[in-house]
């Protein structure tokens, strides 16, 4: 593995250590999937790992080991897979109840064939119900409280956030524990876009959460569509960032590590390509 560590203040109870993994983008599908699946599987799998796609289950199958054998809490910040298929989601949910795993679902895990449809909430309801019973816990939104750190888990991978979600998310800060996001496309700063555009030109998409619209004119009409903000996603992009009890976001998508700042000064973590064999392992104190 490559391994990055990072030290997060988050005013826990007492130290504790996790790993934080992200995109492993699982291409696996066999005999109860169509053969467009499994032509699929093939494509895609040698898109990541070249002549050699069983390293994406051997690389996933070693960071879990890894994550076992030390006893850590297990954080996932979505595209374990790549597509849904019944072999892809049957091998990522068996591998991650392995460990004590916190997830929130990327973009990839709903699907279906990757880039062939426009991508909303009609879009995912297609395979919703199956992801969710495949994947740890509830992948849309879940909250979790460890040494006194309540971690929050969002479903935030299509450049967009729900009223459901936002409500949810209200009430379960509300309380004022120590908070961690776990999301999967990183939020907006300016701190962030700039490393995530560094040496890049301005057709590049930045991938973020929340971005001005006016830094998405370059890109071209698909990318500037999916990723241009509405007003309820700024509303909650300013709401982290002016959240006082926001200690963190660790967030995944860009499939390359990056450590940057909330303009509250609030860390933000975005973990490397599980598929390349990079993890984040973290001491919360």
């Amino acid at each position: 593995m490559n391994l990055q560590h990072v030290t997060v203040r988050v005013d826990a109870e007492k130290p504790f250590c996790a790993l934080h993994l992200s995109d492993n983008h699982l291409c696996l599908a066999d005999e109860r999937d169509n053969e467009r699946k499994q032509a699929l599987a093939e494509r895609r799998g040698r898109a990541f790992a070249g002549d050699h796609p069983d390293r994406l289950l051997e690389r996933l199958t070693e960071q879990l080991d890894y994550a076992v054998s030390e006893g850590l809490f297990l954080i996932y910040s979505g595209d374990v897979i790549d597509f849904v298929s019944e072999k892809n989601l049957e091998t990522a949910g068996a591998l991650l109840s392995r460990a004590d795993t916190f997830m929130a679902a990327g973009n990839h895990e709903y699907s279906q064939y990757v880039g062939e449809a426009w991508e909303d909430e009609v879009y995912k309801a297609q395979s919703f119900d199956a992801v969710m019973n495949a994947m740890p816990g509830n992948v849309w939104f879940q909250t979790r409280i460890v040494h006194g750190v309540k971690f929050i888990a969002l479903d935030n991978n299509y450049y967009y956030v729900t009223e459901a979600l936002f409500d949810r998310f209200r009430e379960a800060v509300s309380d004022g524990m120590p908070v961690v996001l776990v999301v999967h496309n990183p939020l907006y700063s300016p701190d962030t876009y700039e490393k995530v555009m560094a040496g890049k030109s301005a057709d590049t998409p930045p991938y973020l959460f929340g971005c001005p619209e006016e830094l998405l004119r370059g890109l071209d009409d698909h990318r500037y569509r999916q990723q241009k903000p509405d007003d309820l996603t700024v509303e909650f992009v300013r709401f982290c960032a002016n959240l006082p009890n926001l200690k963190a976001v660790l967030a995944g998508h860009l499939h390359r590590f990056c450590a940057a700042e909330l303009t509250s000064g609030v860390p933000q973590i975005i973990a490397g390509a599980g598929y390349a064999g990079d993890a984040v392992e973290y001491c919360f104190i």
